[in-house]
């Protein structure tokens, strides 16, 4: 099991993630559990489906590979001739401050070291590399004993006027090609892309979600649950605060 507190509003909340924390107190202080692969019914807990693609990396790598759209294989091919080199890296302040850049010229919300800092050690960094150039880097919550990953977070220099955007899309496939190798050799068997929703919405991003069946992903559906108070201060948070929870 993956878990962490933080503080919000001076309240202690915890995070806990892809199995449901044993103990009945757990289901009266402000916890949620995300990403619950098992159907689960508690009478204390409150229900909300996730919908996300998930890759079987229990298939062989040559399959793994196989598996993705003719256009993505041809990608990640030309990536590794350009000379892209990938690899982790779990300097918090080195992603959030390519992460910040990236999220500033998109429009979204910045990180901060402390956020990442949450996820203690199960947090994965990995980076896309030429010439001593970032181009793309993901985020990512790690469970070996769970056997699953999940991307959190993916930036790039794609909306930098001094990149090729086809070398940097390029990239990021590749990142994705080499992280879910990576993982596989550590033992993980599902490797998850995240959603396809916009934050703390049900609508679908086509384009995001396209993006992750061509990887040979599959629409899964899996569950958050939440108790009382987190779900009550999460949405009141999500109406009179940022959209960020």
């Amino acid at each position: 099991m993956v878990w962490y507190s933080r503080k919000f509003y001076g309240l202690n909340v915890h995070d806990n993630w892809f199995s449901i924390r044993p103990g009945i107190l757990n289901k009266f202080l402000i916890h949620s559990f995300n990403h619950v692969r098992e159907d689960k019914w508690h009478p204390f807990l409150i229900k909300e489906a996730n919908y996300t693609v998930e890759l079987d990396l229990t298939k062989s790598k040559e399959k793994i590979l196989d598996d993705f759209a003719r256009t993505v294989k041809a990608q990640v091919r030309k990536s590794e001739e350009d000379g892209v080199i990938c690899y982790f890296d779990n300097n918090i302040p080195k992603f959030v401050a390519f992460f910040n850049e990236f999220a500033k010229s998109k429009g979204l919300s910045p990180e901060t070291n402390e956020r990442i800092a949450y996820f203690g050690d199960a947090l994965r960094i990995s980076y896309a590399e030429l010439n001593g150039q970032i181009l793309a880097a993901h985020t990512y919550v790690y469970d070996p004993e769970q056997k699953i990953v999940r991307q959190m977070h993916s930036a790039s220099k794609r909306f930098d006027e001094n990149f090729d955007r086809n070398k940097i899309g390029r990239a990021n496939k590749y990142l994705h090609y080499r992280d879910m190798l990576a993982f596989k050799d550590e033992g993980i068997e599902v490797y998850d892309f995240g959603g396809y929703s916009p934050p703390n919405s049900k609508d679908v991003i086509d384009s995001l979600l396209q993006f992750k069946l061509d990887f040979g992903g599959v629409k899964k559906v899996s569950s958050n649950y939440f108790t009382l108070p987190y779900y009550i201060m999460r949405n009141l948070y999500l109406k009179f605060g940022s959209t960020k929870n």
